[in-house]
């Protein structure tokens, strides 16, 4: 029994050491497990750590990535703002340049046109004659006109287009206006009147001979002295609007003369004429009842009109000596 129990001692004592050797064994290896384990821990630290900085240069490289194409697509839409200014300087420029040009070549057409607007073959006097038979030869204002002109060394000639005793309606059939518009006249003379009796210059037309319709006189300067038998319906609007209808037959319709005197029946003062034709032309209009106190029909009112007409004439530089 005794060599039992030692048996088992001896086998317990053995059992203890490889029991103590086991847990050496197993701790040596859990510290290994721990260092290895830490290794472990660390590297991946480590990796992540890289990984990380390397993952954020890639962010940064990207994010700097962007702002350069933002730059550059912001400098390219200020290169394209300033293609499209230039552009449109150019474009005005351009434009500036046609406008110049234009307005060169308009100059150009106006000062043309001064020059043959001022090139009048003569001067014509249309409307009506206030000196009949061998005095008008010496003293109507066509006559005084036509001396003044050449005293004062002015090579003009002084055409006649008047009409003895003549109304407007017959004036303008004269010049080549329309029968429809003279008609036009016509009718509202007759609705007007509403029955009544009116002078056979409101309604009649003269008889006119080829000589007196033929116009030679389109390129001359018009001097325009019409209503004293009537024809107009004692209203001055409607002389202005007769007056106007000769005056456009002419080629220069710029340049011009209106002399006014009020009709010899008196149905019309001078003042009343005067304000209507005054405001109609403006500078081209002459008042004979500012010239003169003399009738219309006197030698000196004739003479006074004629050195109107001259002085008219060298105002609105109409005229010039050769």
């Amino acid at each position: 029994m005794i060599n039992d129990k030692g048996e088992f001692g001896k086998v317990s004592k053995i059992r203890k050491k490889k029991i103590k050797k086991t847990n050496i064994l197993l701790g040596f290896i859990c510290i290994l497990l721990a260092v290895l384990l830490g290794f472990i821990l660390v590297t991946s630290y480590k990796s992540e750590q890289k990984e990380s900085r390397h993952l954020s240069e890639i962010a940064d490289d990207q994010q700097s990535g962007i702002e350069d194409y933002e730059a550059v697509k912001e400098r390219a839409k200020e290169l394209e703002e300033i293609s499209s200014e230039e552009a449109e300087d150019t474009e005005d420029t351009k434009d500036t340049e046609k406008t110049d040009t234009a307005d060169t070549e308009d100059a150009d057409k106006t000062e043309d046109t001064k020059d043959k607007t001022t090139a009048a073959s003569g001067i014509v006097c249309w409307g009506d004659d206030l000196i009949n038979g061998e005095e008008s030869n010496t003293y109507s204002y066509m006559t005084v006109l036509q001396k003044l002109l050449t005293d004062n060394g002015y090579n003009m000639t002084v055409i006649n287009k008047t009409l003895q005793g003549g109304g407007t309606l017959s004036m303008m059939k004269m010049a080549g206006v329309s029968d429809e518009t003279i008609q036009s006249y016509i009718t509202k003379h007759q609705q007007a009147a509403n029955g009544a009796q009116l002078n056979v210059t409101e309604t009649g037309i003269r008889d006119l001979t080829e000589e007196q319709t033929t116009r030679n006189d389109m390129d001359c300067i018009p001097v325009i002295f019409m209503g004293y038998y009537g024809g107009w319906n004692h209203d001055p609007a409607e002389l202005a609007d007769q007056q106007e209808q000769i005056l456009n037959t002419f080629q220069n319709k710029n340049q011009f003369i209106v002399v006014g005197t009020r009709p010899m029946d008196g149905s019309v003062t001078s003042e009343a004429l005067d304000q209507v034709l005054s405001q109609k032309w403006g500078e081209h209009y002459i008042s004979l009842a500012d010239v003169t106190a003399q009738p219309s029909s006197t030698y000196e009112a004739q003479q006074a009109m004629a050195e109107a007409i001259l002085q008219k004439l060298q105002e609105l530089n109409y005229i010039s000596k050769n």
